[in-house]
């Protein structure tokens, strides 16, 4: 995540500098539209990870829990916006979303009755939770806005 994260913030920083100095185009103010949303869901996501609870008790678990489930789910219906995409392109975005939404329920359903033998064990099946959903939905939001594609 730290290394997608840092790519991100060196792309976020090399279009700056180009508004900064006027010489933005439409696609890279875009492309800097969708790297401040994708840094922002990164820079959440890894304060899940580092504030999740090292307990047993699953009622201290709940609350972290939920507040990661929700904002997981967030990401499979928000932002639903790009550039017009012909057949092959909306056929990418529909199989990206149903990849990302079967990936949420599987990896979701792993907590439904969870239950750690030891206190650490929480810890880290958030973070795998988060680090098995995130390539799914950076395909996704990919399927949408290619940052790749607009700065180059």
């Amino acid at each position: 995540m730290a290394t997608v994260l840092s790519q991100y913030q060196d792309q976020q920083k090399t279009l700056l500098d180009r508004l900064n100095a006027g010489k933005l185009s439409p696609p890279e103010l875009l492309a800097l539209q969708e790297l401040n949303y994708r840094i922002s869901v990164l820079q959440t996501m890894q304060a899940y990870c580092k504030s999740a609870p090292v307990t047993t008790d699953v009622n201290a678990l709940g609350y972290h829990f939920q507040l990661v489930s929700s904002s997981l789910r967030f990401l499979l219906t928000e932002r639903k916006f790009g550039p017009k995409a012909d057949e092959k392109g909306m056929k990418r975005r529909e199989t990206a979303a149903s990849s990302l939404e079967a990936v949420f329920s599987d990896q979701s359903r792993r907590f439904q009755s969870f239950t750690p033998s030891a206190p650490e064990i929480y810890r880290e099946s958030v973070r795998k939770l988060i680090n098995t959903v995130l390539p799914a939905w950076i395909t996704y939001r990919t399927s949408y806005i290619n940052i790749e594609e607009a700065i180059s």
